[in-house]
């Protein structure tokens, strides 16, 4: 405070004009004062330069304090923008992180999808190869069937140049199926050919045999009006003739119930067809209704391996690999699919919840084993607190004992205490008490000394007994010490584990803050990764759904070529069923054509034989007839000789020929067709 009042004087006096002094005489006063006016001015100019220099110091400071302000602002904002780029670190932190987990779940969509694609083409391509197996298998089978008419297994299947594959195969079993539909239309041909002659002979021969009919007819129509007497013969004729149509009749109903039944056995195989059909759509029914099963199961496999590695983890140290057995416990049965599969989840299931059970229970004995470690680590410190209590009251009594008595038996008996206490674990001595109770002893009497030897005894024979039982309990303790130890053992190889691994976790962290530091240094740079990485996830995932396009295009083209291959396998069964129902036409075909043939030929050897029989009898009928012209004859023979009595089946007796006549009928039964 005087400092500023004496600028304020002092700034006062120097804003006044100094007024002049004039010296009108010189005495050594006056020699002072003017020396004192020299020294004021000069303290003025000081002052002066000094006020100078503190306006300056103070626009200095002015100046110093604004910029000090200006750089605290300056680092706040520093801060703040620190803290801010901080922030925006951590936000780019976590939206990697993000990014990656998304880079990293559509890398796993995309291995997923490729592996079903792979696993789509390797079930596609096991029902190509089987779908070619039943292929060749089937044209085997027809090639062994028309192998009568002409081998066609010679060589293999055609082969062609242009295809590969299940093409190849479906190519050249069409060709196949095509050189033996070719074969069996030649074999058709010949066969008509064969059938055709066959008819032109036969025709030709009917031909005849009705041209020499009708001569024959012609000349019996001469002899009808010669022989009106057969009218009776003619008669038995037609009632012959009306047996014959009705067995024509009954044969004919007999043909008509047989195709009849032929045509009921179609329609039951027909039927047998049809049902087959809907068995194999039933079957395939079945298959789809069977597949959440085969789901479930396999989730109940996942179960039962997790609570199989928990019971590992808990009971076995080595952790063994069970997967192989847990594999292997339920293997499918060549059965009922469905039973075997509910049975197989059935038991899966009751293997989930015994596995749960065992896993409880193993924590149960396990918190029980914790529970008896401390229970004995009680009874060990009790125990100790026992023996040392015991070993003070020995103490005392002991003391008290050998105090007085300071005999030579008593000494002895002292030694072999010492002795039992030292191997019990407790370090006792009485020579100290026998130091200070020699000068007692000498006065005690000796009848007091006989009784005291009587409970020294006894004293020491409970010693005996409570010692024996003390180094009993000791040995087991150390017995359950020695496994405390080792399990303290674990425990502490554990904790050096846990310790070692928290030294890691620290280098760990030291680590991520250098490179939390770098990062901060680095954000730049890692906006720029970021916009990488963005780029080629976009990039992945465009590729991903390519990928996944294609596949589904693979699998849409797979499905295609199966319903192609199956359609012509159904074509192809049709047309070995066609094929089939083909040969059976021509067997018999042929074998009508062999029966047709064998009655042609046996219908002609009876023709001839009628011929020849008919030739006789015109012969012995114009016999007859000149013999009748003749008068002179007519009285000189007999009337039995005009008529043909062997012809109508009679003697010349008049009895009846049956052998004769029953072979006539068929042999005109045979002939009617003919002519």
């Amino acid at each position: 405070m005087s400092n500023t009042g004496d600028d304020a004087v002092l700034s006062d006096v120097d804003d006044e004009n100094p007024v002049p002094i004039e010296a009108t005489f010189t005495s050594p006063q006056d020699d002072k004062f003017q020396q004192l006016l020299a020294e004021l001015d000069r303290e003025r100019q000081s002052r002066q330069a000094l006020e100078a220099s503190k306006s300056d110091l103070q626009t200095s400071f002015n100046r110093l304090k604004s910029l000090a302000h200006d750089a605290i602002k300056k680092r706040d904002e520093s801060n703040r923008l620190k803290d801010e780029a901080l922030k925006s670190n951590d936000q780019l932190k976590i939206q990697l992180q993000e990014l990656v987990k998304h880079r990293d779940e559509v890398f796993k969509e995309f291995n997923e999808k490729c592996d079903e694609a792979c696993k789509a083409k390797e079930t596609l391509k096991s029902e190509v190869e089987t779908a070619a197996q039943m292929m060749l298998n089937g044209i085997e089978a027809i090639s062994e069937k028309v192998s009568g008419f002409k081998e066609f297994r010679v060589g293999g299947l055609p082969r062609s140049q242009k295809y590969t594959g299940l093409p190849a195969v479906a190519y050249g079993v069409m060709k196949r199926t095509n050189e033996i539909v070719e074969e069996m239309i030649r074999q058709v041909q010949v066969i008509g050919k064969e059938r055709d002659e066959a008819r032109e002979l036969i025709e030709q021969r009917n031909f005849e045999i009705a041209i020499e009919v009708s001569e024959l007819e012609s000349r019996i129509d001469g002899l009808k009006e010669e022989v009106s007497k057969k009218s009776s013969v003619v008669e038995d004729l037609e009632k012959l003739l009306g047996e014959k149509d009705k067995k024509l009749c009954d044969v004919e109903r007999g043909m008509s119930m047989k195709l009849g039944l032929a045509e009921k056995e179609l329609e039951g195989l027909r039927m047998c067809f049809s049902e087959s059909e809907d068995k194999l759509k039933n079957l395939e029914t079945k298959m789809e209704l069977q597949r959440p099963l085969f789901v479930d199961q396999l989730n109940y496999v996942a179960k039962i391996h997790d609570q199989i590695d928990n019971v590992i983890k808990l009971v076995d140290a080595d952790k063994v690999d069970h997967s192989e057995l847990a594999e292997s416990l339920f293997l499918p049965k060549e059965t009922d699919m469905e039973e075997n599969i509910r049975a197989s989840l059935a038991g899966m299931v009751s293997i989930h919840e015994l596995g749960r059970i065992v896993v409880e229970k193993i924590k149960q004995l396990v918190e029980e084993r914790s529970i008896e470690v401390n229970r004995l680590n009680q009874t060990v410190s009790r125990l100790m607190k026992e023996k040392e209590y015991t070993g003070t009251l020995l103490r005392s009594a002991l003391s008290k004992r050998v105090s007085s008595d300071l005999s030579s038996e008593t000494n002895e008996l002292f030694k072999v205490a010492e002795k039992g206490l030292k191997a019990a674990g407790i370090k006792y001595k009485f020579s100290n008490h026998l130091a200070d109770g020699n000068v007692l002893a000498l006065n005690d009497e000796a009848g007091t000394v006989v009784a005291e030897d009587d409970e020294i005894y006894t004293l020491a024979g409970a010693l005996e007994n409570i010692i024996k039982q003390s180094q009993l309990e000791i040995i087991e303790l150390k017995h359950t010490i020695d496994e405390q130890r080792q399990e303290t053992n674990l425990l502490r190889q554990q904790y050096d584990a846990q310790a070692q691994e928290l030294i890691q976790r620290k280098q760990d962290v030291e680590e991520l803050e250098e490179k939390e530091k770098t990062a901060k240094e680095n954000v730049e740079g890692l906006m720029m990764d970021i916009a990488v990485a963005e780029e080629e996830i976009t990039r992945w995932k465009v590729a991903a759904q390519q990928e996944a396009d294609a596949g589904k295009a693979i699998e849409h083209d797979f499905v295609a070529q199966l319903l192609v291959v199956r359609q012509e396998l159904k074509e192809a069964n049709q047309a070995v069923i066609e094929l089939e129902n083909k040969l059976k036409f021509k067997e018999e075909t042929a074998n009508a054509a062999m029966a047709a043939r064998d009655a042609a030929e046996k219908s002609l050897t009876l023709a001839d034989l009628r011929s020849s029989r008919l030739r006789d009898k015109v012969e012995e009928l114009t016999c007859q007839l000149e013999t009748h012209e003749n008068p002179r004859s007519v009285l000189s023979r007999p009337r039995y000789v005009c008529w043909p009595w062997e012809w109508l089946g009679l003697n010349f007796v008049g009895f009846p020929l049956l052998d004769t006549r029953q072979q006539s009928s068929n042999e005109m039964e045979l002939s009617e067709p003919l002519v």
